[in-house]
């Protein structure tokens, strides 16, 4: 399949908040794909990726997947990663706090499960790769004028996806009994 970006757009959609209005024409006509900010800023957080563009080369291809009830395989290694994270993020605040029966046992603990966060992000940025280059045999985006001004509406507006990621980091910080 081609696809060719013929728009892009911020829009706020209703239920969505900000969102890049992504109009395509493709093999079987012209589509309109909407992604929200929020999931850019929610998969950086979620893999460890820095470059929004990598997650919109991800977004851009991975609902093409070949079955609709296809799950991206990156998303149990992401979600494994979040909850790890969890954990230690209530390990240090029972540290701060002064409630750790042994403070020095708990934090090098720590340093071991900071370690796994990381190689578990990995792993899942590997397998989201590698998911994205299977569709990208099938799929290909026309690196045209189009997709350049996607790619640089997606860079004007890389502080304000931080911003998001700053807020769903936020999310994820509040404990589960709060």
């Amino acid at each position: 399949m081609h696809i060719t970006i013929t728009g892009a757009e911020i829009t706020d959609e209703h239920g969505l908040g900000p969102c890049y209005r992504i109009t395509q024409r493709t093999d079987h006509g012209t589509e309109l794909y909407i992604l929200p900010r929020s999931a850019v800023a929610a998969d950086m957080e979620l893999y460890g990726v820095d470059d929004p563009l990598h997650v919109l080369d991800w977004r851009l291809h991975g609902y093409r997947a070949t079955s609709p009830t296809h799950l991206d395989p990156s998303l149990r290694e992401a979600v494994e990663a979040q909850r790890v994270q969890a954990i230690a993020r209530e390990g240090r605040a029972h540290l701060a706090a002064g409630h750790a029966t042994q403070p020095r046992t708990l934090a090098a603990d720590l340093g071991h499960t900071d370690a796994e966060v990381d190689r578990l992000k990995t792993h899942a940025r590997r397998l989201r790769d590698i998911h994205t280059a299977a569709i990208k045999t099938d799929v290909h985006i026309t690196d045209d004028n189009g997709y350049a001004a996607l790619r640089a509406l997606v860079l004007a507006d890389a502080n304000t996806i931080e911003t998001e990621r700053a807020r769903y980091r936020e999310q994820l910080d509040v404990p589960l009994n709060a």
